[in-house]
């Protein structure tokens, strides 16, 4: 136990030291202590969720681990690179993101470490390459984004649960419509006029929709894919909120602005690229893995 905790502390180290480096490479954007504040929490977060199951092999740090956190970050920083000169309409820097499947898809299927690992690192890499900056709790919420999904090898059933875990996703995109629908329209933090966001209230419901019918379609035919679903849409969920809910104390967000002008614009599209995206990988991986025994 104590050597996967001091691979924890190593792993944070070097997620801040990446941190550290591309906010001087970029000239020192990062003020004050908030965006420290959010990294420990975020690391508090998971340290908890890990004492509280540390014994379980999901956790395992290893060489084919490590290979797989380097390989699943340069690809999702890569591609965010490509994909972040597609903005979504948001009060920030808000953009299309297909390479959200990566942190997802190797977080569900080689485990939370390695998914918070690519998460994390990736979008420093990728936010880097696009001359973006630095963002911490936005490192961090994508992150979680990979580990959420890898948390499924904590059971040894992986349909155990999922009847809940199903309910409480749905129910958290209807919650986030409602309020949209009834409070469509917030102020932009930057531009200090009025935007209108009331698409991602439907775009919300398609989304929640397509999990569903992935969740009860794909259940016979391919139950790993089926599974997946709903646990990469929890991982949106859970870190794309984190992020958000962070700016309300980093850049002075209101909640309403961090929920529907950023929160929304970041969360739908992710889910929607997620459940168009996960099954062809997924079917992909699996059909070569069983071809080479593995």
């Amino acid at each position: 136990m104590q050597k996967k905790l001091l691979n924890w502390v190593v792993l944070f180290a070097v997620l801040i030291a990446l941190m550290l480096i591309v906010n001087v490479a970029s000239g020192g954007q990062l003020q004050g202590i908030m965006w420290a504040v959010f990294v420990a929490i975020g690391a508090v977060l998971i340290l908890i969720l890990y004492l509280a199951t540390a014994e379980n092999k999901a956790w395992e740090i290893g060489t084919r681990q490590v290979v797989y956190m380097a390989l699943g970050a340069a690809l999702y920083g890569v591609f965010c690179w490509v994909f972040n000169t597609i903005p979504m309409p948001s009060v920030s820097q808000v953009a299309l993101r297909p390479a959200v499947v990566i942190p997802i898809f190797f977080g569900y299927i080689f485990g939370p470490v390695v998914g918070f690992f690519t998460g994390a690192a990736g979008n420093i890499l990728g936010d880097f390459l696009s001359g973006w900056g630095v963002y911490p709790a936005w490192d961090m919420g994508n992150g979680l984004m990979g580990l959420v999904p890898g948390l499924v090898l904590l059971f040894a059933d992986k349909k155990r649960s999922l009847n809940t875990l199903t309910i409480v996703t749905i129910a958290l995109l209807a919650i986030f419509a409602v309020l949209v629908f009834v409070n469509p329209r917030v102020v932009g933090p930057w531009t200090g006029e009025i935007e209108d966001f009331s698409f991602w209230a439907w775009a919300a419901i398609i989304a929640g929709g397509l999990v569903i019918l992935g969740r009860f379609l794909l259940e016979r035919v391919h139950p790993d894919v089926a599974t997946a679903e709903v646990w990469g849409a929890l991982g949106v969920i859970v870190g794309i909120g984190f992020a958000s809910i962070a700016d309300i104390w980093i850049n002075g967000y209101s909640l309403m602005t961090a929920i529907i002008g950023e929160f929304m614009p970041a969360a739908v599209p992710n889910i929607l690229n997620m459940v168009i995206l996960l099954p062809i990988l997924l079917v992909a991986y699996f059909a070569v893995a069983q071809r080479t025994g593995r």
